[in-house]
């Protein structure tokens, strides 16, 4: 046979032969996404509520050092005229976005939940393929604004934490647990949060990085697709003069049989 024209044509593979990793995997990141936004959302509400409200965030936070009824426990109280707070929108926008990525993270995870495998399905929604092209445009969106967030959130404690070394002759921000804050929550608690929030904050964007990168892997590897190829075929001149003949052949021995029957008939009728 020759071949006259080939081509791939790409089909929706069926869900049954679609791993389920891909969900998994989608949904897990997602989680992880969510569980570090409450951790960081909740741990920098505390940092602020150790200071007033105040924004922490590339401040510098003028302490006053007290210690009272002859205890060794030191009390740090904030001298308002010398202190410079950091901008108030710093500190909204960064306990802000880990409040988003719980919403947003929630909602996708709803959303594959919905769909099945993927490829070609009638559970769920049908083509689940369809919101993975949304899916990574809102993905690598939201990734570059958690990694602002985060980069202004850990560069902001750590401007804090060079004034509050300054200040009180420390060597170590750690050295803010054996403080006891007059505004808030003891120096040990407050210091713990600080570094809830940061790592939090990291690991977050790290999640988003990770569902960024299996959707990437899910739009090269194309697991929801399947290409075919196909062939138009046509007969050599060998072939067809093979074929003529036995076309020839056929229509012969069907002359004699309709002959045959004629002629069977004719005999009958005398």
């Amino acid at each position: 046979m020759v071949v006259l024209e080939r081509y791939l044509q790409l089909y929706e593979r069926e869900s049954q032969l679609i791993s389920s990793a891909w969900k998994t995997f989608h949904i897990f990141f997602y989680v992880i996404v969510a569980l570090s936004g409450i951790a960081a959302g909740s741990a920098f509400s505390q940092v602020l509520e150790s200071f007033g409200g105040n924004c922490v965030l590339h401040s510098n936070v003028t302490f006053v050092s007290d210690k009272t009824n002859n205890s060794s426990t030191s009390y740090l109280t904030i001298d308002c005229v010398k202190t410079e707070w950091g901008r108030q929108s710093d500190c909204s926008f960064c306990q802000y976005v880990p409040v988003c990525s719980v919403i947003f993270s929630i909602v996708w995870i709803t959303f594959f939940l919905m769909c099945g495998r993927g490829g070609k399905t009638t559970r769920g929604l049908s083509q689940p393929w369809r919101i993975v092209l949304p899916s990574l445009i809102f993905n690598i969106t939201f990734l570059g604004v958690a990694l602002a967030a985060a980069c202004k959130l850990h560069d902001g404690i750590n401007v804090f934490c060079s004034s509050f070394q300054d200040d009180m002759d420390e060597t170590n921000c750690h050295d803010l647990a054996r403080y006891q804050l007059m505004e808030g929550n003891t120096g040990l608690l407050t210091y713990k949060y600080m570094k809830v929030a940061q790592i939090s904050s990291w690991i977050n964007v790290a999640g988003w990085s990770m569902s960024v990168i299996v959707l990437l892997m899910r739009c090269f590897c194309a697991p929801d697709f399947q290409l075919i190829q196909i062939s138009i075929l046509a007969p050599t001149p060998v072939q067809e003069q093979h074929l003529s003949s036995r076309q020839d052949s056929i229509d012969g021995v069907c002359e004699d049989m309709i002959d045959h029957g004629n002629t069977g008939r004719q005999q009958s009728h005398t």
